[in-house]
């Protein structure tokens, strides 16, 4: 619920700074990459939260797929 509202934002054109935050955030969450948190207090205090709870998504998915598929490579639940 929470990261398919990032992923719509960060395809959006109504705000582009706070669009390129959402996509790089989501790739690093694809690539298991590093993110500057940083640049999370840069958006709205709404997409902000919508990045916490998106980040808690996240995390919660995966570690139910880590527990399900032990030693296989995570998936990726942004790009379904």
């Amino acid at each position: 619920m929470h990261l398919q509202a990032v992923f719509e934002k960060a395809h959006a054109t109504a705000n582009e700074s706070s669009a390129d935050i959402f996509r790089q955030l989501l790739d690093a969450l694809e690539h298991d990459a590093p993110f500057d948190l940083q640049q999370l207090y840069r958006l709205s205090y709404g997409d902000f939260d919508i990045a916490l709870n998106a980040l808690r998504e996240w995390r919660s998915q995966r570690y139910v797929w880590m527990l399900e598929h032990e030693g296989v490579q995570p998936w990726r639940s942004h790009l379904s």
